[in-house]
């Protein structure tokens, strides 16, 4: 029921000059943000640690199972076993980012939310919180990415059923003010108050 009951108002459009962007591969959703801007440079913190051509600028982050995430590159790869421990047995945390050169693709699975600098400043300090951090720097799990624009991160905190990686989104929005469910494990739940 959580995923129906609304947080926050709807925004008023004033001073909402940064876009930022949720996106669902249709069970997680991440947030995707720009690579740099005058608040905060993604690339200069999470620089990629393998080769890849063209300019970065956009970055997804999302934050997940650890087991899960480095086990499950594509949906294919999904077991039954790696499903229901995620869900089940609260397990370590890892966050994922993705650097990417284009805009996501407008559609039913990515969302634009404009937003003000002092919300992006928020969801900045959100996301950075997330990350365990080892020597001032995210601590990064070398060679285990997906691709070579992808990259896996030591994160805080536990997964399990009542905080998924789709509460973890969530929450963000919330924290920033963006009309969101009060609690939705399920990723339709992120995007249900999305326009």
């Amino acid at each position: 029921m959580g995923m129906l009951i609304p947080i926050n108002p709807p925004r008023l459009s004033e001073d909402t000059d940064i876009e930022i962007f949720v996106q669902t591969n249709g069970l997680h959703a991440d947030l995707i943000l720009p690579s740099k801007n005058h608040i905060h440079d993604w690339e200069a913190l999470l620089p990629l640690s393998r080769q890849t051509r063209g300019m970065i600028n956009y970055m997804a982050i999302g934050w997940g199972e650890k087991n899960f995430y480095l086990n499950t590159p594509t949906m294919s790869d999904l077991t039954f076993p790696t499903f229901v421990k995620a869900l089940l047995i609260p397990s370590q945390a890892a966050m994922h980012v993705e650097h990417r050169r284009y805009r996501p693709p407008s559609g039913e699975d990515v969302s634009s939310i404009m937003i003000s600098e002092e919300m992006y400043q928020v969801l900045v300090d959100y996301i950075l919180d997330a990350f365990v951090m080892e020597d001032g720097h995210p601590k990064i799990y070398p060679e285990r990415g997906y691709h070579d624009y992808d990259d896996f991160y030591a994160a805080h905190g536990k997964y399990h059923m009542f905080w998924t990686c789709n509460n973890w989104t969530n929450t963000g929005l919330k924290k920033i003010g963006v009309k969101n469910s009060l609690w939705t494990p399920m990723d339709w739940g992120v995007f249900y108050y999305l326009d």
